[in-house]
């Protein structure tokens, strides 16, 4: 599969996949085929998922804050989420990171133990080699509701990121 640099096209979701083939008979000394036509046979193998963490690299930054800034306010859109099943900020920090694919900066992948509120500093290199920033601010009550800022200086890449999440 080839997907385009355009961040509009980010594919993602569920795949059911199949391996199709012809069996063919092969002569034992030579392991050369028979001359016959075979017969087609197919094997169903996993779904396949694909999310956005698939179009992402890691990328680090030495200044979180500087990056931030220098893309600007302009470059930005934010979203809130409630993530019902998430019960604890450490499960929902692991989820985040693992579904954009994102490097935590400044140590923001690890939480403080007994802290209900945490700010995740992600970044990333998307497959069109455009940088993005992620600063998610989590609070936990029941369960864990999550404002995400997402800047960009590509308006699509931005909102595909945001969209993701929801």
């Amino acid at each position: 599969m080839s997907l385009d640099e355009d961040a509009s096209l980010c594919a993602s979701g569920s795949f059911s996949c199949t391996l199709k083939f012809v069996v063919k008979d092969c002569d034992p000394t030579t392991q050369e085929p028979d001359g016959g036509d075979g017969y087609e046979d197919e094997y169903v193998l996993e779904d396949m998922e694909v999310t956005l963490a698939d179009h992402m690299a890691p990328l680090a930054t030495s200044s979180f804050s500087t990056t931030w800034e220098e893309l600007g306010q302009d470059n930005e859109v934010e979203d809130t989420y409630a993530l019902t099943s998430m019960r604890s900020l450490e499960a929902a920090v692991e989820q985040v990171m693992q579904f954009m694919g994102m490097h935590a900066c400044e140590r923001s992948g690890t939480i403080t133990e007994g802290k209900s509120t945490h700010s995740l500093l992600l970044a990333g290199m998307f497959r069109n080699h455009e940088k993005v920033l992620v600063r998610a601010r989590l609070a936990l009550t029941d369960s864990v509701t999550m404002k995400i800022a997402v800047r960009s200086a590509d308006d699509v890449l931005r909102q595909v990121v945001v969209s993701s999440v929801g």
